[in-house]
């Protein structure tokens, strides 16, 4: 009888030990499941943000002295969002709605070609591709340069004070872009140039200037 109840008892014993190293197993299983979704998620988050900005542009045409005229720098405004994936390389996809104001007198005439401001509104779609510097510490400081391609569709045309016809100007413009950027946590500052590769306005009799709209700009922002 003792004896039966010796081997009774280390059964038992040998059935609770197997009993806990499942349950430990299979908890350090599911912790381990957890972890990895965890970090999953940080990496994804790491590597994914969405950008939302406003700012400041300062535009110009190029012209040709031969034509005695003379393109001031003028003031407008742009609002984008995008979305940014990447660590040291990055791609980005936006939408901005970018205002260009430009003046251009003739120093003959200013009367003649355009009395003052012109005003052109536009949509534009900034395809971004980039460095980040310090993607070791994206969350919370980096330095990023990058370029893109710009295409742009026209939405208004404010003409009044040009002598031109809203036919005059362009309504599907490219730009290229490039420029610098820096994030701090949340916040980001861009400093960019964009240039278009043709005209804004269309040719105009007589005159050799090709009008192509040069454009420096100044972003502030926030990412999450």
């Amino acid at each position: 009888m003792k004896n039966l109840l010796i081997a009774t008892g280390l059964k038992l014993s040998f059935s609770f030990l197997v009993l806990i190293s499942f349950s430990n197993l299979s908890f350090a299983q599911d912790n381990s499941s957890q972890n990895d979704e965890v970090q999953q998620k940080k990496e994804r988050k790491a590597k994914s943000s969405y950008k939302i900005s406003a700012g400041v542009n300062f535009n110009n045409l190029s012209v040709d002295a031969a034509d005695n005229l003379e393109s001031k720098t003028d003031v407008g405004y742009n609002l984008g969002i995008s979305y940014k994936r990447g660590r040291f390389f990055y791609y980005e996809i936006g939408a901005r709605y970018n205002q260009r104001a430009f003046e251009v007198l003739d120093s003959n005439d200013p009367a003649n070609i355009m009395t003052n401001d012109l005003k052109v509104s536009a949509f534009d779609v900034p395809l971004t591709a980039g460095i980040n510097i310090t993607s070791f510490a994206d969350r919370l400081i980096g330095l990023r340069v990058f370029i893109g391609a710009v295409p742009s569709f026209t939405l208004n045309k404010d003409v009044d004070r040009t002598g031109l016809e809203k036919d005059d100007i362009e309504d599907i413009m490219f730009y290229g872009q490039g420029g610098i950027g820096i994030d701090i946590a949340f916040f980001f500052v861009e400093i960019g140039y964009n240039y278009g590769f043709t005209g804004i306005i269309n040719d105009i009799e007589n005159l050799s200037s090709k009008f192509n709209p040069n454009q420096a700009y100044f972003n502030l922002g926030f990412r999450f």
